[in-house]
């Protein structure tokens, strides 16, 4: 495994998890700017890499040329090969629908990031699939339609229509929008699981 790919690999805090759920949930509710939400995320990328099924690397803000920079990209490694997702973060107080039931400006912009991004990787592979000690980018086995992901806006206003929405924007552009309100209840699951497993480690050591 190159050694970029190897310096964003994800370690695990069991002990913090649960404290650091709690964190993102009060920047969420408090509706902070998405650079704060990045801080946050950048600190404990665990809180993203626990959202996939096999995801132990996560890499924040990689510049693709000139033009564009996800906020970040996160390599999931099942045992089929190499899948990578595009994440673009919005705010959590942020219109996700239009009145008549479209795509507001501010989601369909995220999308379009999402869209530029896969663009830019197709028109740029070898450079992106390079080492980075050969002058590439270092994405290893990257695809130019990777997996999309939008943060954006809380589960209050996902009503039934826009979930119909969404189900089709995942169906028609591999591009999945999830509300924080998501993210934050995932996490808790994951840092539930991983903190009951730890006390049940420290019981057995605390019996030998």
């Amino acid at each position: 495994m190159s050694d970029f790919i190897e310096q964003h690999a994800v370690r695990l805090d069991h002990r913090l998890f649960p404290t650091v759920v709690n964190k993102l949930e009060k920047l969420v509710d408090a509706g902070v700017p998405e650079r704060k939400l990045q801080t946050h995320l950048e600190a404990y990328p665990y809180l993203l890499s626990q959202q996939f099924s096999h995801c132990h690397h996560v890499f924040p803000k990689v510049r693709l040329g000139s033009q564009y920079e996800p906020d970040f990209l996160c390599l999931d490694i099942p045992s089929s090969g190499d899948e990578w997702f595009g994440v673009e973060l919005e705010p959590p107080r942020i219109k996700i629908v239009t009145k008549s039931g479209r795509k507001s400006a501010k989601l369909e912009h995220a999308l379009q990031q999402v869209r530029d991004w896969r663009a830019w990787i197709g028109e740029n592979l070898s450079y992106a699939r390079n080492e980075r000690s050969r002058n590439g980018l270092g994405l290893r086995n990257i695809q130019s339609r990777f997996a999309g992901y939008v943060i954006i806006g809380r589960r209050a206003d996902y009503t039934d229509s826009f979930n119909s929405l969404r189900a089709q924007v995942l169906r028609d552009e591999y591009i999945q929008i999830r509300s924080w309100d998501g993210i934050i209840e995932w996490a808790r699951n994951r840092a539930k699981l991983f903190s009951s497993h730890y006390e049940s480690l420290v019981q057995v050591s605390n019996v030998r």
